[in-house]
């Protein structure tokens, strides 16, 4: 997935996207460290399925939080169709 998001912003600026894949490592780092500090997912589909959501700019990161660590399951566009999201975590 960051791959995906890296070649789109690349097309634009190479720093840019560097900076801003960058910045998502930077704040799941944070999550391993507060796990807790972002909320259950908006998302009804993903609020059922326990996980936690966590905004970065215009990306949501969805993690699990299960036995004292943190599981990255996907990064998602925040526009995107939420009825799609789920199919992505899977």
């Amino acid at each position: 997935m960051l791959e995906e998001i890296h070649e789109y912003i690349s097309e634009f600026s190479i720093k840019a996207a560097d900076k801003y894949i960058d910045g998502i490592y930077d704040k799941v780092e944070r999550l391993e460290k507060h796990p807790e500090s972002c909320s259950p997912c908006r998302n009804p589909k993903l609020y059922a399925a326990g996980f936690r959501c966590c905004l970065y700019r215009n990306h949501i990161i969805v993690y699990e939080f299960l036995e004292n660590q943190v599981e990255i399951l996907a990064v998602i566009y925040s526009r995107m169709n939420p009825n799609r999201m789920i199919d992505l975590v899977d």
